[in-house]
């Protein structure tokens, strides 16, 4: 049986909407990603796809629940903690226009991340 890469336990996101309101962006949702499988998030406009995405790369904190990554798990960690898995996560957007600076050259665009990893030497 493969090994779980990347497990979501009961995650949870509000968003405080004023007036002690809050916004229940998402509520409750667990998955594991597998070695070897490819995951797509599929829904309507505002299901909280991307809220789901940004609490698996730690972009956002869950209100409640937990993310595991090779079944360590990183919700807990300090920011320092963290900072070496940071590479293993990425997250790719539907609209290049959000994702892709059109200033940037394609080789630029590749070499940012490794740059920023320190995984290619920098010119």
């Amino acid at each position: 049986m493969p090994n779980v890469l990347l497990e979501a336990r009961h995650l949870t996101k509000e968003f405080p909407a004023g007036r002690g309101k809050k916004v229940h962006a998402v509520s409750d949702v667990s998955l594991s990603l597998f070695e070897g499988e490819t995951l797509g998030l599929v829904g309507e406009s505002g299901c909280g796809k991307s809220t789901i995405a940004r609490m698996l790369i730690r972009l956002l904190a869950p209100t409640s629940g937990e993310v595991l990554l090779r079944g360590q798990n990183i919700t807990s960690m300090s920011d320092r903690e963290f900072a070496p898995h940071r590479r293993e996560l990425q997250l790719v957007f539907q609209d290049p226009h959000a994702s892709l600076d059109p200033r940037m050259t394609v080789r630029e665009l590749i070499a940012e991340p490794l740059r920023t990893h320190h995984m290619c030497p920098t010119k």
